[in-house]
């Protein structure tokens, strides 16, 4: 096959049409034409044809790759499930994963360090919930552990948990009595059980709210 005309597509400037011997053969993009380097006049092999397919397909998953990290960055196990969910074939992803990964452009560890530090900044969790968050990302526990013993031990965890406690029992001083220090005990540890923190910071920040005895109210 001979390839006779190469025209740039009317809704996708940034893609042409290839046509060999007068007939349609392929509609790639302008970057896969490049790093093909063809030309009018060059003789195009079914081999070659079947490479051009292959390395666009490579090309739309790699950009698919990118517009998702974009808008995000993501573990290398959400990014393949979303790519499989766009129906990309498994061996694509899998190479473009790799070239991400070479790039540094997908990684786990920066991912759950930076996943965590967000956490702390817009909305503080625990230990417990930061991990099954993570988990839930698909990223190795081990790597998780290492990331949440580097930023949790960076940060005074008791100290923000007891800032979030004040501010609760703040908010809900006027559901009952204000005065109960029972009462706020229950709520100021179910809250941060919620927010996932241990029971050792809980017991932690309980004795730091200084609130009197049981017994003595």
């Amino acid at each position: 096959m001979r390839i006779t005309r190469i025209e740039t597509q009317q809704k996708r400037r940034d893609r042409v049409n290839l046509y060999a011997d007068g007939e349609f053969a392929v509609g790639i993009s302008k970057e896969t034409l490049l790093r093909a380097a063809l030309r009018v006049g060059d003789e195009l092999t079914p081999d070659q044809l079947n490479a051009l397919r292959s390395d666009e397909d490579v090309f739309q998953t790699r950009a698919a790759a990118l517009r998702l990290l974009a808008r995000r960055p993501r573990s290398e196990r959400e990014l393949r499930d979303r790519l499989r969910e766009k129906e990309y074939a498994d061996a694509d992803i899998t190479r473009v994963l790799a070239d991400l990964r070479a790039a540094g452009l997908v990684n786990d560890a920066a991912f759950a360090r930076t996943f965590i530090r967000n956490a702390l900044t817009l909305r503080p969790l625990g230990e417990i919930q930061l991990r099954q968050k993570l988990l839930v990302f698909g990223i190795e526990r081990a790597t998780v552990d290492d990331a949440i013993r580097e930023e949790l031990g960076a940060v005074d965890v008791d100290g923000i948990a007891l800032g979030l406690v004040q501010k609760y029992l703040a908010r809900t001083a006027g559901r009952g009595p204000a005065d109960d220090p029972q009462k706020r005990r229950r709520l100021a540890s179910a809250m941060l059980a919620r927010r996932g923190y241990s029971w050792a910071v809980i017991t932690r920040v309980l004795k730091n709210l200084n609130l009197p005895d049981d017994d003595a109210s």
